[in-house]
């Protein structure tokens, strides 16, 4: 078996030293693989199955990217492009369609050889090597077949139909008037970031009652699912005796062995798909008065992240942006200082629990009521990070824009009306310009060509302010 160490794939020096990459090597390198009319070609000559001419791609989608970089010159050669494929697959002509998943890690200056060596090193079986981790030297890169992952060892049980039913939460199913072992029907892999996490939906079968459900479980590289157990516990509770509390669906359990947490499939539908301004009044209502639920909530153990922490995280990026996009850098420096002079001064507003991801497709719609989701992130911090992290991603969303003007005024004085501390508007528009920053920075970290031109425009909307 791979070893289970939970850390990421980091490799030390190469045996001989290589020439610092320049910004114009690491986009000829990198940025083949996160544009599909390069990438393509590229994996029919890598993936195996592909590369024996059996199969032919019918459709592909970047499903992740992620540029790793770094501000020293010496330590430039030590840069990775991470991208995750879903490929469609036929084989032959009049094949059946079918879909197949690739992670692989691009390196610069033959790096890759080391990398590999290390997971040689590890102990990996050759029929394991076979079927889960490829090396390709002339691309300098390794690739993992789904569900093989260099972080989540224990994926291929979650995909697995009959292995997955050991590890049910067979006391949470209980909960809900299911005995014994359901038989799994089906799995759909829902959201898979390399590394990091993947969730998955299981279609369960109750023949005792002649009754489907649905399942969800997200497993990570570590026992971090434990905690996130317990919290969203504490929310189930929390609701079950407060009509007026923020709804989640319902935890069912955690499975150690493949950390993972369990919850209730609920029946309901993305926000971003029922919203219109015929019904937005009632669900900003329901969407601010979660918020002010999350907020005013007690919930242990949650890291702090201060004014002080955002100042110089959103410095890192903006000087990752300059060096990347030379004519940028003046207006991130300033922006940077901007940030620094303007940062918002302690305050009666209280630091308190806060979603730190919070966005429209954060929120299911179920019975007229709105389901919070993804609550694996949340912190100590300032509320209105919450409130502006919302109302800037709507920008990118594909709605009128008078919607989303009209959307953040009536989420801004709903909420202001809820809570009871002051909810000033510059403290608003500050959080929104880093959250401005913050998007920028990801389009940047997903390297497709053109993306300066994309950073350039969304650094135009964090100078431009944020006006309600």
């Amino acid at each position: 078996m791979m070893s289970t160490t939970h850390t990421p794939l980091n490799i030390g020096p190469v045996s001989k030293p290589m020439v610092t990459p320049d910004w114009g090597t690491l986009r000829r390198t990198f940025q083949r693989f996160a544009t599909l009319v390069d990438a393509v070609p590229i994996l029919r000559s890598c993936v195996p199955e592909l590369s024996s001419g059996s199969f032919e791609i019918r459709d592909c989608v970047i499903l992740d990217a992620k540029l790793k970089t770094y501000l020293k010159p010496t330590s430039k050669s030590k840069s990775t492009l991470s991208a995750c494929y879903q490929l469609t697959l036929r084989e032959g002509a009049t094949g059946p369609s079918f879909q197949r998943i690739v992670y692989m890690k691009v390196f610069l200056g033959g790096r890759s050889r080391e990398a590999f060596r290390l997971l040689v090193q590890k102990g990996m079986s050759a029929p394991e090597f076979h079927n889960s981790v490829v090396h390709v030297p002339e691309q300098d890169l390794i690739l993992w077949r789904f569900p093989h992952d260099p972080v989540l060892p224990h994926l291929h049980q979650l995909v697995d139909l009959v292995t997955i039913e050991q590890h049910l939460p067979l006391e949470g199913l209980k909960q809900i008037g299911i005995q014994g072992t359901p038989q799994v029907l089906a799995q759909h892999l829902v959201n898979y970031r390399p590394e990091i996490r993947c969730t998955n939906r299981y279609t369960l079968y109750d023949s005792t009652q002649d009754r489907i459900d649905e399942l969800f479980g997200k497993t990570f590289g570590d026992s971090q699912g434990q905690i996130l157990y317990e919290r969203l516990q504490l929310f189930w509770d929390r609701s079950m005796g407060d009509p007026e509390a923020m709804a989640i669906a319902q935890p069912l359990g955690y499975s150690a062995a493949i950390n993972t947490v369990w919850q209730r499939g609920v029946p309901g539908t993305p926000l971003v798909q029922v919203l219109n301004p015929s019904n937005h009044e009632h669900y900003i209502t329901e969407l601010a008065r979660g918020l002010v639920s999350l907020h005013t909530s007690q919930v242990p153990g949650l890291a702090i992240h201060s004014t002080t922490d955002h100042v110089t995280e959103a410095h890192k990026k903006l000087t990752k942006l300059a060096d990347a996009v030379p004519m940028l850098a003046e207006t991130c420096m300033a922006m940077a200082d901007d940030l620094e002079q303007t940062a918002p001064l302690a305050s009666t507003i209280p630091s308190c629990p806060i979603h730190w991801d919070f966005h429209i497709q954060q929120l299911l719609t179920h019975q007229g009521r709105l389901v919070f989701c993804d609550l694996d992130e949340l912190v100590i911090g300032d509320p209105l990070q919450d409130l502006a992290n919302f109302m800037v991603d709507l920008h990118f969303r594909e709605l009128d824009q008078q919607f989303v003007q009209d959307l953040s005024t009536r989420l801004y004085r709903t909420y202001q009306r809820e809570v009871e501390w002051e909810v000033p508007l510059e403290r608003l528009a500050w959080h929104a310009r880093l959250q401005f920053i913050n998007k920028a920075y990801r389009h940047y970290l997903r390297f497709a060509p053109g993306f300066e031109r994309t950073v350039e425009q969304i650094l135009q909307l964090a100078q431009k302010g944020f006006r309600l």
